[in-house]
């Protein structure tokens, strides 16, 4: 049986906010910026072609995130209640709870998420909300009997940190990740790109000048995929469970 609310100090809450009308403005602005550099720089015939290209799918991209509508969620957990956008129910309800993937509806992908059986229900509380390891921590101390592992030491939210940008995941407090560095990146495509372009492209004569977007953009992913290789994401800090010392990850 439901209840309207849930009484007493919540032990934990974890959420996902709207964007703030500002935010929205700076990717809108931001957004049409890029289109417009994106559209001039293919009118002056920039070479190599697909850097406009990719400058304008990433204002398409801005500008969909600036006007799409985002689902509020917000869990509450209490010494006595769970409750998913005032839906409470009693926390003794809660049946099983596990790490799986989610998938919010066919339209959006595959998401890591705290699945939380509440008899035929299943509330998925995404890993990619605010707090969720805050409602993690709190779940293992008022349902011991769930048997819910701790999640600094969990091997497969580990493995979501390192790559929670992929993965959508929201990093807890103090868990530090190394990630690639983007300058470096972008600097090792940037010049991977002109060589191909420039030396590769003309040396196939005039069959290269129709291959020359398809191997521009080869060049991009390859040189990307090996920096990604050659400098990975990596996790060097996880705090350590209340009362322990904080230790390195190596």
């Amino acid at each position: 049986m439901s209840s309207p609310r849930a009484p007493g100090s919540p032990c934990a809450v974890a959420e996902r906010t709207q964007l703030r009308p500002p935010q929205r403005i700076a990717y809108a602005v931001l957004a049409l910026a890029l289109v417009a550099l994106g559209l001039r720089f293919w009118a002056l015939g920039f070479t190599p072609r697909i850097l406009p290209v990719l400058i304008v799918l990433g204002g398409v991209w801005l500008g969909y995130e600036a006007v799409r509508p985002r689902r509020s969620t917000r869990y509450e957990v209490s010494r006595l209640w769970i409750c998913r956008e005032g839906d409470c129910r009693k926390l003794s309800e809660l049946g099983v709870a596990r790490l799986d993937w989610h998938r919010p509806s066919v339209w959006d992908g595959w998401r890591p998420a705290l699945l939380l059986q509440l008899g035929r229900e299943s509330w998925p509380l995404e890993l990619g909300l605010e707090g969720w390891h805050d409602v993690w921590d709190c779940l293992r101390e008022l349902r011991p009997d769930l048997g819910l592992p701790d999640w600094r030491r969990h091997q497969g939210v580990l493995k979501l940190l390192v790559h929670h940008r992929r993965r959508g995941v929201r990093l807890p407090p103090g868990v530090e990740v190394h990630e690639p560095n983007l300058i470096a990146m972008a600097f090792l495509s940037g010049i991977t790109v002109s060589l191909m372009h420039n030396f590769v492209v003309p040396a196939l004569g005039l069959s290269g000048s129709s291959w020359e977007m398809m191997i521009d953009s080869a060049s991009l992913v390859l040189a990307t995929w090996t920096y990604s290789r050659l400098d990975p994401p990596k996790l060097e800090y996880v705090p350590s469970p209340p009362g322990t010392a904080r230790t390195p990850r190596t």
